[in-house]
């Protein structure tokens, strides 16, 4: 039961993808059922008890690990990364330089083509304080 707790508090600090929780959820159920060896049936552990302890547990450390999962996937909000790819407004017009609005801020915008004021564009790239967008 405490390789079973180890594994757990180990699959959150490692990146395992669930491993380790399902070496976890073997290691509890095996721990559980030998935690009390008796010839007398009425002196162990009921299978009533072991079953919902371990499934809990396991739920539990499932959702953990699919969170977690899901959270690696997700495409990053700030930074750089961020925002390639939001949509905005030009506010002055981009010759090959000029002024957009983008995410609730007004950036140094340049572009291929020239882009008259009141367009809507994407950002492709983020270089430095300067973004480089195209056509919605």
């Amino acid at each position: 039961i405490i390789m079973a707790l180890v594994l757990f508090i180990l699959e959150i600090k490692v990146t395992s993808f669930g491993m380790l929780s399902i070496g976890g959820i073997i290691s509890l159920t095996l721990g559980s059922l030998m935690l009390f060896d008796s010839p007398v049936p009425f002196l162990r552990v009921s299978l009533d008890v072991i079953i919902p302890v371990v499934t809990t547990t396991s739920a539990c450390f499932i959702l953990v690990v699919y969170l977690a999962i899901k959270a690696h996937r997700r495409k990053p909000t700030t930074g750089k990364e961020g925002l390639v790819g939001e949509k905005g407004i030009v506010k002055s017009k981009i010759d090959p330089q000029g002024k957009v609005f983008v995410h609730g801020e007004y950036w140094d915008a340049i572009s291929d083509e020239t882009i008259s004021e009141g367009t809507k564009v994407k950002v492709i790239e983020v270089k430095d304080i300067e973004i480089k967008v195209k056509k919605a």
